[in-house]
């Protein structure tokens, strides 16, 4: 098969696409590789170990034309890589069944308004099972908050770190149902230049409650966001509505499973 890339159309670009959809990695088969199809490839290639480059040669479209499989990886014995990740940084991770770990990975590309991120969630089972699963999202604001931040001190990026307990589900702008910061202070940069770039300058750290949630990008089933614009003004979002809903039947499946009504978020850089 012919690599395909950015910028990228036709029948090898759709076929791609219907691909990433029967894997569970949603965008639109529409034969033309956007920067929505290149966040659900890197998606995909981290979730198989592949190199994360959004580039699908000759590895990746073996990946694909394998038999298709949902977005999800089960780890039979111990902790999935990005656990084992987190706890060198330093941060808890935890086998208690159905309670989830969630988190973000977030790419090194310092250039706003991209979904070239990944949120997921890992999740031990009652046998011991650990499954993660993976979907593309920003961990970062869009360039609408940036050129346009809602307070004098700059637009709101979150820090990297571990933040326990910090999420509920509650209604996001009153809107609908997503993880919303109702239960601790988080950490944030504060970007006040007004450009495109994200500047994650120590020195502006502040901490508290700021509506730092997790939501959707879009509701429309099977919807995709390929921009991210004014859909993060800080917060963590998903560029798909499937990826979203998902995660959301996971956070419901915590409460009713375990009882625990609170969510923790564990932000790492891309290793």
């Amino acid at each position: 098969m012919q690599l395909v890339k950015v910028g990228s159309r036709g029948d090898a670009v759709k076929l791609a696409q219907q691909k990433l959809n029967e894997h569970g990695y949603s965008c639109d088969a529409d034969g033309i590789f956007g920067k929505g199809t290149e966040a659900v490839t890197v998606a995909f290639q981290r979730a198989k170990g592949l190199d994360a480059d959004g580039i699908i040669g000759r590895g990746t479209w073996a990946e694909l034309m394998a038999s298709s499989k949902p977005s999800i990886t089960i780890q039979s014995e111990g902790l999935p890589p990005v656990m084992k990740k987190a706890q060198e940084l330093g941060h808890q991770v935890w086998d208690t069944p159905y309670r989830l770990w969630l988190f973000g990975i977030r790419s090194p590309s310092r250039e706003a308004n991209a979904f070239d991120d990944t949120l997921g969630c890992a999740w031990f089972d009652e046998s011991g099972t650990c499954n993660v699963e993976y979907w593309p999202g920003t961990t970062d604001p869009g360039t609408y908050w940036l050129e346009n931040p809602s307070k004098s001190s700059g637009t709101a990026i979150l820090v990297e770190g571990q933040y326990l307990d910090v999420w509920k589900i509650d209604k996001h702008g009153g809107k609908y149902t997503a993880l919303c910061q109702r239960n601790g202070e988080v950490r944030v940069y504060r970007d006040s230049n007004r450009d495109n770039n994200l500047d994650m300058d120590p020195a502006t750290i502040v901490r508290g409650l700021y509506g730092i949630n997790l939501h959707a990008a879009t509701q429309r089933v099977g919807g995709e966001s390929t921009e991210v614009n004014k859909w993060s003004a800080g917060c963590q979002v998903h560029a798909t509505q499937v990826g979203f809903a998902r995660m959301m039947e996971l956070a419901h499946m915590q409460v009713e499973k375990t009882g625990r009504a609170t969510f923790s978020y564990t932000l790492l850089d891309e290793w």
